[in-house]
Parts: C-alpha cells; sequence; structure tokens
C-alpha cells in the first residue's frame, strides 16, 4: 500500500514494468486501486515488449489525506508469460 499524504485528485499515474521476458501480446490491464475498493484505469496495453508503459494523464480520482494506493493487474491468459518483471510507477496528487 501507498498512502496518500495530502487531499486533492490524481490527474497522472504512470506505471512501468520490465520483464526479463517479454511474454506474449494479449492485453494486459492495469488500473490504481484506492482503498482496496475503487478502481481507476491507467492503460491496457497488447505488446510483446520487455518494456510496457502504462500512462493516464486524465485520471481525475479524488484521494484524501490518508487513503491508500495499489496497483492493480489484469492478467490475460498468455501463451508465453512474461517473467522476471520489475515494477515502478508514480502517481501525481493536485490539490
Amino acid at each position: 500500500n501507498v498512502y496518500v499524504p495530502v487531499a486533492g485528485t490524481i490527474n497522472i499515474a504512470n506505471v512501468q514494468v520490465y520483464c526479463g521476458t517479454a511474454g506474449t501480446n494479449e492485453s494486459w490491464a492495469v488500473s490504481l486501486r484506492k482503498n482496496n475498493t475503487t478502481d481507476y484505469a491507467i492503460a491496457t496495453i497488447g505488446s510483446p515488449d520487455t518494456l510496457r508503459n502504462f500512462v493516464n494523464t486524465s485520471l481525475a480520482a479524488p484521494v484524501a489525506a490518508g487513503d491508500y494506493l495499489q496497483v492493480k493487474l489484469v492478467n490475460p491468459a498468455w501463451a508465453t508469460n512474461p517473467a522476471s518483471c520489475s515494477f515502478s510507477g508514480v502517481a501525481y496528487v493536485s490539490p
């Protein structure tokens, strides 16, 4: 969990996934989940690349100080699974 320090609106979210083994190009959906109840879609990408960059610049997710965020992945039925993946991300909160 990542806790939100101030109230505001998340307008931009970016999650990068780098996989040593890319896997096949099925559509992979990534969302920002607030307080384990509400999902805000970031992006869906169907790509066989080792680096996938999920970005949403018009998210409009309201948050309060103390809310917590998680990244939610909806994994497809891969023909070849991605492997050795690392994740990083950023969410911008504006007052």
